[in-house]
């Protein structure tokens, strides 16, 4: 799996491990790019170095998980990583594409069908560890004006990350990847009921 930062992986991380879900080794786009640029901007370079790894033959299949900032440019922006590189990209997100004889496929954060990212994935397993964040974080962002930012997917970064620093005294600079990974918050939560699913039956999809 791909994902695109350290958070992604730690809460995907999680997710596969609390549901015994089946294995994946997860890297975020900065380790596979020689420490390049992470997240989705280095999904291209980090595919590239991924073919030159000596475990690549044993790869069984690729799977490249990256949030819906926008409907269509954002599945695009994945594609476009493939076929950069040569590949062939999956026509639809959680089909499967090619990539040097092994399936590759992207899944989108939420959804393929709604914007949205990793963080308003992981807000309500937030509000089930903290219930006032809400009405507290609310507040912050009314207050600084960040409620009426225009990019929807940075709203919900701030409001995942406010939570964080009003609630989480032991490091209030920790990131929600952190949060998954010590237990802090739930990947038994229904909202990510889906996503599990989706990897739970990944290899069927994929054929292998």
């Amino acid at each position: 799996m791909l994902c695109e930062g350290d958070d992604d992986k730690g809460v995907y991380e999680s997710l596969i491990v609390a549901r015994n879900l089946p294995d994946f080794q997860i890297c975020h786009s900065a380790e596979c790019n020689g420490g390049g640029p992470g997240g989705k901007v280095g999904f291209a370079k980090a595919i590239k170095g991924m073919e030159a790894l000596s475990g690549f033959r044993d790869l069984r299949a690729l799977l490249i998980v990256t949030d819906t900032d926008a409907l269509q440019t954002s599945f695009e922006d994945a594609q476009r990583a493939l076929v950069d590189n040569g590949h062939t990209a999956p026509a639809n997100p959680n089909v499967a594409g090619d990539m040097l004889g092994k399936p590759v496929a992207i899944r989108m954060i939420p959804t393929d069908a709604a914007i949205g990212n990793l963080e308003a994935l992981c807000l309500p397993a937030i509000h089930e560890k903290w219930p006032t964040a809400p009405q507290c974080v609310n507040a912050f962002l009314h207050c600084t004006g960040a409620d009426t930012w225009t990019k929807q997917s940075s709203i919900s970064k701030a409001r995942a990350r406010a939570a964080a620093v009003g609630f989480y005294e032991p490091d209030p600079y920790k990131g929600i990847g952190h949060l998954f990974r010590n237990g802090t918050f739930s990947p038994l939560h229904a909202c990510f009921d889906n996503l599990a699913a989706f990897l739970r039956n990944f290899d069927a999809m994929c054929g292998i």
